[in-house]
Order: C-alpha cells, then structure tokens, then sequence
C-alpha cells in the first residue's frame, strides 16, 4: 500500500511549529528595531528605505502564515496547493509592486544587497508558487520545497534586517554632533 505524500504531511509539523513560533517571534523584533529608530526610518523617504523594511516585515509574516496553513488541520491537497501557489504568486506581485529593484538602481547599493533584498526573495517566492503547484498534483517534492522556502524566508529576513540595523546605527551615528 503506498502512502500518499500529503498524508506524510503530519511529519512536518514539529518543523512548521519551530519556524512559525520563530517567524512571530522575528515580526515582534523588528517591529522594535523600527521603534527604535523612526526618525530614520521616517526621514529616509527618499532613500526608499521603507521598500527595504516592509519587505522584511513581509518574509516573517509570510513565513508564519505558510506554517499556519501547513499546520491548519485536513485541508484537501488541492485547495491547500492552490492557496500556496496564489500566495507564492501574490508575494512575487509585492515584491514588484515595492519596486525594492528601482530602489537599489537609484541608489547605487552594491551587488550583494541585490542578491539579498530582490534576488534571493524572488527565487523564494517562485519556490512558494512552484511548491504549491506540486502540492496541487500530489508530488511529495512540494513539501520539501516549501519547507526550503519557508526556512528561505526566515534566514533572508534576518540577514536583511541585520543589515537595516547596522544601516540605521550608521545613520543615526552620523546625525551625532
């Protein structure tokens, strides 16, 4: 008797706890972080800083919502495959809605903020959509892949709000007389 992939589903949810638990976790930080310094956030309008904080905010968020609907109980493959694609594909819309890429051109940021705040979240977000494809049609490699993504979120929007803090501690040491 073979076992369907989505019934191995239980098995993950250890895994989408810990990263849904550390996901909130991370929101309530950065929503501190911002707290801390809004007069840098606010007065960086035209550096376009916002395109490069929501988005982070949007990772974690994201990274919570995927582990909740994954741990959501009996929810059919398809309708579960299909919410996963459509959000895959509403977070690749945000991303190019942000214009964080017009943001970096301006502003002439380096190679490796690129790969960090526009690359690496897109090829997630493609992740997502795919996964949730493949969830759709009852492929066992959906779950991995949306686990990688899951994970992808969370270590990208850490890496890119340690980067938003070193950033903001620049510029507010740079206001100091």
């Amino acid at each position: 008797m073979m076992i369907e992939p989505l019934q191995k589903l239980e098995a993950w949810h250890d895994f989408y706890v810990m990263t849904g638990s550390g996901a909130a976790a991370l929101t309530g930080l950065l929503f501190v972080i911002v707290s801390l310094g809004p007069h840098v956030v606010a007065k960086s309008v035209d550096t376009g800083v916002r395109a490069f904080i929501s988005p982070i905010a949007v990772h974690f968020t994201s990274a919570l919502a995927l582990s909740a609907l994954m741990l959501a109980p009996e929810i059919p493959r398809l309708p579960l495959g299909t919410a996963v694609a459509v959000g895959g594909a509403g977070l690749i819309v945000y991303t190019l809605w942000t214009r964080a890429n017009t943001q970096w051109r301006h502003n002439k940021l380096p190679l490796l903020d690129w790969i960090w705040f526009i690359g690496l979240p897109m090829l997630t977000f493609l992740l997502i959509a795919g996964s949730g494809i493949a969830i759709a049609a009852n492929a066992a490699i959906g779950l991995y892949a949306l686990a990688t993504a899951t994970v992808l979120l969370i270590v990208v929007g850490i890496r890119n709000a340690w980067d938003i803090v070193v950033w903001m501690t620049q510029k507010s040491h740079d206001r100091s007389p």
